[in-house]
């Protein structure tokens, strides 16, 4: 739960066979309030918040401390019973995934550990035996987005100027801006630095900003490198960032081909509407219906309503974009393998797409004979335009992400 949202991702359900988990998800999305919620529901269990600067500097001191304190509570767990512990924002000790591997292997039936994070990156790079600190299959990976259609009905002007951080929907829209620049500046520009996660900070904070110009287009690094001053390779590395800490989605381009995808350029959406607002400096811009930008912000806003789903429902649909030489694109293609129709999605702000707007999807279909045609949009009714279902965006979720 937080506040007066239940939230999708049921823990209790998940996690009832005592499976060890990651809780990946954004600063400000609701981790910590869900894994102690879970933690409330079990008999024994442990809390450790590295985001504490004492309980940091402790482990950091005396990283034997870890072991000890964890064995002793086992101790007092009596019988077969299960001790439950959660590391909470993981990425900033990353050593202790060592001493997680431990006792996983050590004390298989008697703990259990539930580990949040808002970066996978230090994870994967950092400890003294980088080989299994993602646990090798050992422990489940889970994911956490901003509030989403399946937890509650969002007013749709404010999730596209605020967005559904939990915390920040819920303040008025004054509040919610000036959360949304905090957020921007102490996290986004400031923690994911702290974290050494890059070395040069103004080269950093120029990326960022670009990278919110072209949110939703196909990226070309090369004009990027070239307008910041510096290599292909490190726009490139930027970019990796953003998806390793969450921030950003890469949707990669389509084709049946794994090397024709690598040739061609991706695009990035931010995980969340307002996030992007404060990034652009947009906040206080009024959102006009109709104009580019509504149209670019509804667009996100789908694309991270279907990964959401997605994600939740487990689908395991792969997103891809499609985008010729000449021009035609289709904002997104969903399939789940090389044997699988695919379903070619077109996203319009307005409410009665003619087929003049839909030229790509019908582009798409000639190369595609199987592929499924979808244009998500606001009308009210369903209709059809020759092989393309027009629907509005709401019952289009579903229905695209339908078997």
């Amino acid at each position: 739960m937080w506040g007066m949202y239940e939230r999708k991702l049921d823990l209790s359900l998940l996690l009832k066979q005592k499976k060890s988990a990651f809780l990946f998800g954004p600063r400000g999305v609701g981790k910590t309030a869900l894994a102690q919620d879970y933690l409330a529901r079990v008999q024994h269990a442990e809390s450790i918040d590295l985001l504490s600067l004492d309980t940091y500097r402790r482990y950091v001191a005396e990283p034997g401390l870890f072991r000890l304190e964890i064995e002793q509570r086992l101790r007092e767990v009596p019988g077969e019973e299960t001790l439950t512990v959660l590391i909470d924002e993981v990425q900033k000790l990353p050593e202790l995934l060592d001493e997680v591997h431990y006792f996983i292997e050590r004390h298989r039936r008697r703990v259990q550990f539930l580990l949040t994070g808002s970066s996978a990156r230090k994870l994967k790079r950092s400890g003294a035996n980088p080989g299994v600190n993602l646990l090798a299959g050992r422990a489940w990976t889970l994911k956490l987005h901003p509030l989403s259609l399946q937890e509650f009905e969002p007013d749709l002007r404010k999730a596209l100027t605020i967005g559904t951080l939990p915390g920040i929907y819920q303040e008025t829209t004054s509040s919610a801006k000036r959360s949304l620049k905090a957020y921007v500046e102490t996290y986004l520009r400031e923690e994911v630095m702290q974290e050494s996660l890059v070395r040069k900070v103004n080269h950093f904070i120029r990326l960022l900003d670009i990278a919110g110009q072209v949110n939703g287009e196909p990226v070309n690094y090369t004009a990027i490198a070239r307008d910041s001053g510096v290599s292909v390779k490190t726009v490139q590395e930027y970019f990796n960032i953003l998806v390793d800490t969450l921030i950003a989605f890469r949707v990669v381009g389509w084709s049946y081909s794994i090397r024709k995808q690598l040739r061609q350029s991706p695009k990035y959406y931010f995980f969340d509407c307002g996030v992007l607002n404060a990034i652009r400096g947009e906040l206080q811009t009024e959102l006009k219906p109709g104009s580019y930008r509504y149209g670019k912000l509804f667009e996100t806003f789908i694309v991270n309503e279907i990964i959401r789903a997605n994600d939740y429902r487990e689908l395991d649909y792969r997103l891809h974009h499609w985008r010729t030489n000449t021009g035609m694109e289709v904002d997104l293609v969903l399939a789940r393998g090389p044997n699988d129709a695919p379903k070619a999605v077109e996203i319009k702000s307005h409410s009665s797409p003619k087929e003049s707007d839909l030229k790509g999807l019908i582009a798409f279909s000639s190369e595609n004979k199987k592929a499924r045609l979808f244009c998500l949009c606001q009308t009210t009714r369903r209709y059809s335009l020759g092989p393309i279902q027009v629907i509005p965006w709401r019952k289009g979720i579903e229905t695209i992400l339908q078997d």
